[in-house]
């Protein structure tokens, strides 16, 4: 599910490509890459600047390639993919005009959380970091990475406003499908989106903090704090969706308790004596009901896959993280 944006949807650097005319692709090495590329190696060459977590260039610069090109082109692939999903509430009955998602392609709370990440970065994760830094080498160190930061500060947003718009919508009047024909009463492709992300989002922490590559404090201490922001806000809209599968669930089955409770009334009127072929036909379509009702998934999503991604990318993920804060604690 993903769909084609207009210009006013575009994110600022695909806006960008379009007026110098550029592909995306050529946009994603020529704009995305080679600034941050040019920065890294004046600061290294010129001021002995070291690139994050590598210290060198030989595997810093691939890094950094791998990096720019896997923010951009998910950037904007999360972007497309909540147009689809707006779409898609519409399609089930969703106010267009209710839904907000113009923010997501907003530049200005990027420079917000740009800003937010240069002075985090100079403050908190500098001293940190590189600890033998004076404040201008950190200063310094931030200027020269100030436009690489502001493409991870573009991922950053666009996933945390993504899981926000996906909470938002959630949680309007839905036309929601029959619970006989779809256990998720049709809320599948808003868990479905929720979980892409947040895959996306873990891979995309990884690849900015190596910690198979390079396992030290602050890569730890990085990886732990971003991989709760994330975990939290893929969070957000879940329970949201799984508040309303349980208030159409609680719904359903009083409205069927109702009806079980008259007819158990007819039942016990009838006493010793035979049942009516419609009672008993009614006291079987009840049972039969109720089964379905108590099918009804809790979460609108395929355990199955989630226990799948949580082995394949969660579980190993989080096991280093830990194994690498007890060998410190201990000194193993």
């Amino acid at each position: 599910m993903a769909s084609r944006l207009d210009d006013s949807s575009k994110l600022w650097f695909e806006r960008l490509y379009t007026r110098v005319g550029l592909p995306f692709w050529a946009g994603v090495l020529v704009v995305g890459f080679l600034p941050p590329l040019i920065l890294t190696l004046w600061g290294y060459y010129t001021y002995g600047v070291k690139t994050d977590f590598t210290g060198g260039v030989s595997l810093g610069v691939p890094l950094l390639l791998a990096n720019v090109i896997y923010i951009l082109f998910s950037s904007s692939y999360i972007r497309r993919r909540v147009g689809a999903l707006e779409q898609y509430a519409v399609s089930i009955g969703a106010d267009k005009s209710q839904i907000q998602t113009s923010y997501l392609s907003d530049f200005r709370p990027v420079v917000a959380t740009w800003a937010f990440l240069l002075v985090t970065g100079v403050l908190v994760l500098e001293p940190v970091f590189n600890p033998g830094y004076s404040l201008f080498q950190d200063l310094l160190r931030e200027l020269l990475y100030s436009y690489m930061r502001l493409l991870q500060a573009t991922f950053l947003w666009i996933f945390l406003s993504s899981m926000i718009a996906i909470y938002k919508m959630g949680r309007l009047p839905l036309r929601l499908k029959v619970f006989t024909d779809d256990r998720t009463l049709g809320l599948k492709p808003f868990a479905n989106t929720s979980l892409l992300l947040i895959t996306i989002y873990v891979l995309a922490i990884v690849l900015t903090f190596p910690i198979f590559l390079y396992p030290n404090f602050a890569v730890e201490l990085s990886l732990t704090i971003f991989l709760v922001l994330g975990v939290f806000f893929f969070l957000v809209p879940l329970f949201g969706l799984h508040k309303k599968m349980q208030e159409v669930r609680t719904e359903k089955s009083a409205l069927i308790g109702l009806r079980h409770n008259r007819v158990m009334g007819e039942f016990e009127a009838v006493g010793e004596g035979p049942l009516s072929e419609g009672l008993v036909n009614e006291l079987l379509a009840l049972d039969a009901i109720k089964r379905e009702i108590h099918q009804m998934h809790d979460w609108p999503f395929d355990i199955g896959t989630v226990a799948r991604l949580t082995g394949i990318l969660g579980a190993p993920l989080v096991a280093t993280i830990l194994a690498a804060y007890l060998i410190r604690l201990f000194g193993v």
